[in-house]
């Protein structure tokens, strides 16, 4: 059985993630990353979670291919959990709520 959410970061992001459950794939080359998510985003997956360090990172292809993604999965950028951050639960919630129906906290 494919699994719902997972996550895709890398160092604490990746470690705090993972805390939570989720299936964490730990990455940090940015080919390995595109390719895992483009892999993902064919799969059973209805929300991919993605450190936000990767985003400016993308290469101009991919990037114009995530702006044109609609549809599941969900794909949900989050900032690093290893800055402190009052607003990362809050952002996270904005976005996770409304799809999934229920809240997360991370702590």
């Amino acid at each position: 059985m494919a699994e719902k959410v997972v996550a895709i970061a890398h160092g604490q992001a990746a470690l705090q993630l993972g805390l939570t459950g989720l299936p964490v794939h730990e990455v940090n080359e940015i080919g390995a990353v595109e390719t895992m998510l483009t892999d993902l985003m064919e799969s059973e997956a209805q929300v991919l979670i993605v450190d936000e360090r990767f985003r400016g990172q993308f290469s101009e292809w991919f990037s114009n291919r995530l702006a044109r993604h609609s549809g599941l999965p969900l794909i949900i950028f989050v900032p690093s959990f290893g800055e402190e951050d009052a607003g990362t639960d809050a952002y996270i919630n904005a976005i996770l709520k409304p799809a999934v129906g229920f809240e997360i906290r991370l702590d």
